[in-house]
């Protein structure tokens, strides 16, 4: 439906009167289409088309058709039919001269357009209002309508569109004496033509109308230029109406600057044209000149040849005719004819009289009409006045309401943030208990591992000093005795030298000399070669990954004492053969692995409350670290991650 209308409407705009001529075959055929279908949608588009196709030779006759066309539509249902029978009845009022109708048809046309987001019709609806109030007289609103229409173009690309919106635009400036802005239009208009490689009348009317700012200007040479510019457009476009127009123009010219002679071929050259295709308002003008040219040029019988043949036309024209009889009374009179002179000045007066009372009832409609509008507007206005008392009124209720929706909703969200605040206040109050909390289990972790590590301190001394010292003694008083070969005494000295080794390798467990001198990475390698040496019948190997490790000292003894406490369960418990342990970094992550081939246990049944893995979570709950390990008949495995950021203490 859109796409019909669009082209419907684009005919209306670019159908000449010439083509319309030529319609005689299509009028018959509509009306025998009339007389023998009963099918309503074809007669409503029989009527739509004879109103549109009889506009130039029977305008009420097509304002009749065209108005039962809408008729049958509406009794169809038919919404978008008769959207496009509003726009043909805007261009048939526009015909008739009834603007305000046309301007009614076109209101109805642009709110359904409107209502189905038809962009592309709007377009036109537009322009035909900047058409209609063109013709009417009010320039602005024409003005403002072409430029929407070209807005709306541009909107929907329609270039075409949008030259032939700014050629309209152009135009009204003319009329406006607004030359300068009318030629910087009309040159858009040309380089939007240009672009889409246009060559036609289209063009060449572009360049008639910079012509004729141009001649506005007073500037002749450029005003000369561009009617040479149409004249070659028209002549491209098979144009004869163009060509003509351009040839009288010239005429016009020459005739304004008294070079009659040079004008009269571009006359003829016009009248040929227009006589040919019979343009008649058009001929009355140029034989008016022709006549005015010849009269100048002492060519009195050539120039009453042309008017009387401008006389006989019978043009609907009365000013052309009242000017006709004004210049053939001049003419007689000029040639001392003054009873022809006579004849010709009463017609002219009748004319005259004519067209005045015309333009006094014209003026006298006008006015009453103003008149009506006041009145109509006083009515309008008293309305409004007790329409805008009820508004203040409503709008004081409605302010009152709004103030006290106003306070309730002050109320209601200064509430709600004060219970989000006492929420909030709240949470924070249980965030620091659980912070406090928090503190306290780290201070007291600390306290225990401080007091562990110290005890282990002195006994490691009190072995080492102490019970070394004297199995050391004991070792040198039975070795004096060696010399009586008595084979107890010697393996009494060999279990006193194990002895040692044991307290020794006790004494650096409890406290490691290369975790006091060295790094987490050198003392475990130390821990686990001394394990290997204490205990062949298991291999204990230490691997290292990544990164070295840098983490402050407590941490390094936290790690460490967890490493110690695997390792020790393993050897103990497990009855395993290799120990692996490993220790991995890689950024801020620590990951210590210890794992054994052992015989493993469920960890569902083992006593959750032995020491050796209550120190392992101890710590591992000080270093803010987790861990994860897997147990079964195929050895156990732990895998501790500590975080370098989430370390307590220096």
């Amino acid at each position: 439906m859109k796409n019909r209308i669009l082209i419907c409407v684009l005919i209306a705009f670019l159908c000449s009167p010439s083509i319309i001529g030529q319609t005689t075959v299509i009028i018959d055929s509509l009306y025998q289409v009339l007389k023998a279908t009963h099918n309503d949608t074809v007669k409503a588009k029989s009527h739509y088309e004879l109103g549109w196709y009889l506009k130039l030779q029977d305008l009420n006759g097509a304002i009749a058709h065209m108005d039962s066309s809408i008729t049958i539509y509406k009794e169809l249902e038919l919404p978008g039919e008769i959207a496009l029978s509003n726009f043909q009845f805007s261009v048939l009022y526009r015909l008739s001269g009834d603007y305000d109708k046309a301007l009614e048809s076109l209101t109805k046309f642009q709110d359904y357009v409107e209502s189905v987001k038809d962009t592309a019709n709007f377009t036109y609806a537009f322009y035909e209002k900047g058409v209609v109030y063109s013709q009417k007289g009010d320039l602005e609103k024409a003005l403002g309508n072409f430029i929407e229409a070209n807005k709306l173009s541009r909107a929907t690309r329609n270039a075409d569109m949008v030259a032939s919106t700014l050629n309209s635009i152009g135009i009204v400036y003319i009329d406006l004496k607004k030359y300068d802005q009318a030629i910087t239009s009309l040159k858009e208009a040309e380089s939007t033509y240009k672009n889409l490689g246009r060559k036609d009348e289209h063009l060449g009317d572009v360049y008639f109308q910079l012509a004729n700012a141009y001649k506005n200007k007073n500037e002749l040479k450029k005003c000369r230029s561009y009617y040479e510019r149409a004249l070659a457009n028209y002549q491209n476009a098979d144009s004869d109406f163009g060509v003509a127009l351009v040839n009288f123009q010239f005429g016009l010219l020459l005739n304004e600057e008294g070079q009659f002679r040079k004008a009269i071929p571009f006359f003829e050259k016009a009248y040929e044209i227009q006589k040919r295709n019979d343009y008649s308002t058009e001929l009355l003008q140029t034989l008016s000149n022709l006549a005015t040219a010849h009269s100048e040029l002492g060519n009195l019988k050539k120039s009453e040849t042309y008017l009387k043949e401008g006389v006989a036309l019978n043009s609907n024209s009365k000013q052309h005719v009242k000017e006709l009889n004004l210049e053939l009374y001049r003419l007689f009179e000029k040639r001392k004819k003054y009873k022809e002179a006579l004849e010709y000045h009463k017609v002219f007066v009748v004319y005259k009289d004519s067209i005045l009372n015309e333009a006094n009832i014209k003026n006298i409609n006008e006015l009453d009409k103003k008149y009506q509008t006041e009145k109509k507007d006083k009515e309008i206005a008293t309305q409004q006045l007790a329409l805008r008392e009820q508004e203040t009124e409503i709008q004081a209720k409605k302010s009152q309401n709004n103030f006290m929706l106003g306070g309730l909703v002050f109320l209601i969200v200064g509430t709600t943030l004060l219970i989000f605040l006492f929420k909030q206040r709240q949470k924070r109050k249980n965030q620091e208990l659980l912070t406090l909390k928090r503190e306290f289990q780290i201070k007291t972790l600390e306290s225990l591992i401080e007091g562990e590590e110290k005890e282990r301190l002195r006994v490691a001394k009190e072995l080492h000093d102490g019970v070394n010292g004297d199995l050391a003694a004991i070792k040198y008083k039975l070795s004096s005795l060696l010399e009586m070969n008595n084979t107890v005494i010697k393996e009494a000295i060999a279990m006193i030298d194990d002895s040692c080794k044991q307290v020794r390798a006790i004494s650096h467990n409890l406290i490691p000399p290369s975790l006091e001198n060295f790094n987490l990475l050198e003392a475990t390698q130390v821990y686990c070669a001394n394990l290997n040496d204490v205990s062949p019948s298991i291999e204990i190997n230490f691997q290292h990954l990544g990164e070295d490790i840098d983490i402050p000292k407590k941490a390094e003894v936290n790690a460490f004492r967890i490493i110690q406490e695997l390792v020790t369960n393993a050897v103990r418990h497990s009855e395993a053969s290799h120990i692996n342990v490993q220790i991995s970094a890689h950024e801020n992550i620590i990951q210590i692995t210890v794992e054994d081939d052992g015989k493993g246990f469920d960890k569902h049944t083992i006593e959750s409350d032995g020491i050796g893995l209550g120190n392992v979570q101890s710590r591992t709950d000080y270093l803010n670290a987790t861990t994860d390990f897997i147990s079964n008949d195929k050895g156990t495995s732990y895998t501790i991650d500590i975080n370098k950021e989430l370390l307590n203490g220096d």
